[in-house]
């Protein structure tokens, strides 16, 4: 099945994030603080995508709170988009 997710390439494009996202990938690694701020403002939220070398840094706290909030934590690369162009990508999950 493929879904769309919303790219965030930086803390700057926190700041452009719609409160109906229910998909993210962070191409940067994301602290425990930029994890909550996308979780406060996007209610809807039910999967954060991270490449795997960052998704072995969030502590055990974080991917709790994810799981309390039914939000799944899933490991995946993306080559070669550019947010530039487009914000979104389709990946199979």
């Amino acid at each position: 099945m493929k879904v769309v997710f919303r790219i965030i390439g930086s803390e700057e494009d926190l700041a452009d994030l719609d409160e109906n996202e229910e998909n993210v990938h962070f191409c940067f690694r994301p602290s425990e603080k930029n994890i909550f701020e996308v979780v406060k403002k996007c209610p809807k939220l039910k999967r954060i995508q991270l490449p795997s070398s960052y998704q072995k840094t969030i502590s055990n706290t974080t991917k709790m709170f994810l799981k309390m909030r039914n939000t799944k934590l899933m490991v995946g690369d993306i080559w070669g988009h550019r947010t530039d162009i487009d914000r979104f990508a389709e990946i199979e999950v």
